[in-house]
């Protein structure tokens, strides 16, 4: 296929221009690095082609790592399974970007003299522009566009000149969510906490404005959490918590919100076409938790987590956050006095109790 050639025409100036205002303002408003991936993965292939965008963080525990975060496009999941971290000081492309501060592009990273040669065909991964996020003088990760496949794209210096636009502004959205503004994540799972549900649900609200899709809710209640805590201790009920959580942001790439909202209360936000079959797509949910998000070991115990749940959908142009919590409060207090409520949680072959104090 031959690469798609730049042409920097007035009408494209100004869709440059256009782009440059709707991004200023929007990233005011995302509330999550995958929202923000999302918002410019819709400017960016459609200005230049490039379908996806990532998003890579810098270890606060591993000096000279960087952590795959976020992730949106056709090939997001490949990116974030094939490669999760990044060392930069083994690559040269990270290591001379984040050195020397500057984007790096490349017409065709499969002919790329620096490209890891075993990763790259791997990925299929062809156009790519990275830019370093600094903020204060600190590396706080890359923003990465790209194209897959067999398809390459030319950008003229104008357009290279867009995202050299964009970095400053970018830097300062990653450092205000992922490094700064904590009150919206809880502080033991890392998910979103219910005042973060509340802030992203508003901002999805916004964003779907336009969009004939439906908002579906779904909420998760671990069964007989209290048993954990009073028979293997606090530390092993934060412990199932954590690696639950874990295990819900792995599996549900496609949740729009994961939040722990209460001690073992979780809500999932997917959004919808209006046409989707809502029991159906619940449906499948549930059982990709089931098979991929309830064994938990701890200490020589494996545990199989159970839960009870529900679910609503309603149009994302005609609701009330309020009302939604009230909903949600509902539902929960049903879902724990349900006879439909699976059994307890158990331990599957212990080998030894473990007690522990809190």
């Amino acid at each position: 296929m031959k690469p798609i050639k730049s042409m920097t025409t007035n009408a494209q100036y100004a869709e440059l221009f256009d782009s440059l205002v709707r991004v200023s303002k929007g990233l005011n408003k995302v509330s999550s690095l995958k929202e923000m991936a999302a918002f410019l993965q819709t400017e960016t292939s459609t200005l230049f082609q490039l379908t996806d965008v990532w998003i890579y963080i810098t270890d606060a525990k591993r000096t000279g790592w960087l952590n795959h975060v976020a992730g949106v496009g056709p090939n997001a999941e490949i990116m974030s399974t094939i490669v999760p971290h990044i060392n930069y000081n083994d690559d040269p492309i990270f290591k001379k970007m984040l050195g020397q501060r500057k984007i790096f592009y490349t017409e065709d990273l499969l002919i790329e003299p620096e490209a890891n040669k075993d990763v790259t065909p791997l990925l299929n991964l062809r156009t790519v522009v990275n830019y370093p996020l600094f903020v204060d003088g600190k590396a706080l990760g890359v923003m990465a566009f790209g194209s897959f496949g067999e398809q390459t794209v030319i950008l003229s210096p104008t357009e290279l000149n867009y995202f050299d636009v964009i970095t400053e502004q970018t830097a300062l959205t990653v450092s205000r969510m992922h490094f700064f503004d904590k009150s919206q994540q809880d502080h033991l799972t890392k998910l979103s906490n219910r005042y973060g549900l509340e802030k992203k649900l508003r901002n999805l609200d916004d964003n779907n404005s336009d969009c004939d899709s439906a908002l579906c809710f779904i909420y998760l209640d671990l069964n007989n959490f209290k048993q954990i805590n009073d028979n293997f201790g606090h530390l092993a009920g934060d412990h199932m918590l954590k690696t639950f959580s874990s295990y819900l942001s792995k599996e549900l790439k496609s949740a729009d919100i994961i939040a722990r909202i209460g001690g073992d209360e979780f809500v999932l936000v997917f959004s919808v076409p209006e046409q989707c079959d809502i029991d159906d797509f619940v449906h499948k949910i549930i059982q990709r938790i089931k098979h991929h998000c309830c064994t938990v070991d701890y200490r020589g115990n494996k545990f199989q987590l159970e839960f009870a749940w529900g679910h609503v959908a309603v149009d994302s142009k005609d609701y009330s956050i309020n009302d939604l919590f009230n909903v949600a409060d509902i539902k929960m207090y049903q879902l724990k006095n349900s006879q439909v409520k699976v059994k307890s949680a158990r331990v599957v072959k212990p080998q030894k109790q473990v007690a522990e104090k809190a």
